[in-house]
């Protein structure tokens, strides 16, 4: 979804739309129990675990988009760093601050830049895939299912390169301790929400079990955090990435 397209009753910032709710850039307002809703975009009625001041719903469908022009960038793309990767598709307009895209987009870098890296991979095919398993992962599932998207898209990446299924035991449990050592990351630092940086994290754990477990060293830079200014749910000194200076420009 094109964040410059997606108001549907006019109003608010552009920017208010890309870290709150897409159609009025107001706070977004998370349920203790989901509700039925319909969605502003498709009107379709899903299940809503979240909805703006004013009661804007966006389904985590619509809230992500196809996808086309993210994976048509990666499937292209002779990057080997994964947080170049990550923070350049987080540029592009349909990506929100926050949203079930990132659950996404964290594999899809991580198979792109392990292709990159001398990988053997289909990455049209895995490409696809991986964004077809991270749209199993709801908005919100860090607080309401216990476990952080980006870490679980760290987890479809390792399954993705190993092959793993519910039924191959040697592979079986590979992409878990993944998703488990980039849970331990992610909640040493602890909250609330920041899918930028869960995702630069669990990116970061990913590369280093990349080496360890499949052979193919991902290297990953570590830029500071440009999205402070914009995120009201920012730790600021908390997180790895932040810094003083650039928050204050």
């Amino acid at each position: 979804m094109n964040s410059q397209s997606s108001c549907c009753c006019g109003g608010g910032d552009r920017k208010d739309k890309k870290k709150n709710c897409a159609v009025c850039g107001k706070p977004l307002v998370y349920f203790t129990e989901e509700r039925q809703l319909e969605c502003r975009i498709c009107h379709r009625i899903k299940t809503a675990n979240a909805a703006c001041e004013d009661g804007h719903f966006i389904c985590d469908e619509c809230h992500s988009g196809g996808g086309a022009e993210i994976l048509d960038i990666l499937l292209h793309s002779e990057e080997k760093d994964p947080i170049a990767l990550f923070l350049q598709v987080c540029g592009m307009n349909e990506v929100h601050l926050h949203g079930p895209e990132h659950h996404r987009i964290v594999p899809c870098v991580l198979l792109t830049a392990y292709r990159n890296c001398g990988g053997e991979l289909d990455l049209p095919a895995a490409l696809r895939e991986a964004w077809k398993r991270g749209q199993k992962m709801a908005g919100g599932s860090c607080g309401f299912l216990g476990v952080c998207g980006a870490a679980a898209g760290a987890g479809i990446f390792a399954s993705i390169v190993c092959g793993a299924t519910p039924l191959t035991p040697d592979k079986w449990a590979v992409p878990q301790r993944l998703t488990a050592e980039c849970l331990n990351v992610i909640t040493e630092i602890g909250g609330p929400r920041c899918c930028k940086r869960t995702g630069r994290l669990a990116i970061e754990c990913a590369a280093e079990f990349s080496e360890r477990e499949f052979g193919v060293a991902i290297p990953c830079s570590r830029p500071k955090c440009l999205y402070s200014l914009f995120n009201t749910e920012c730790i600021r000194q908390k997180c790895p990435y932040f810094t003083v200076k650039e928050a204050q420009t």
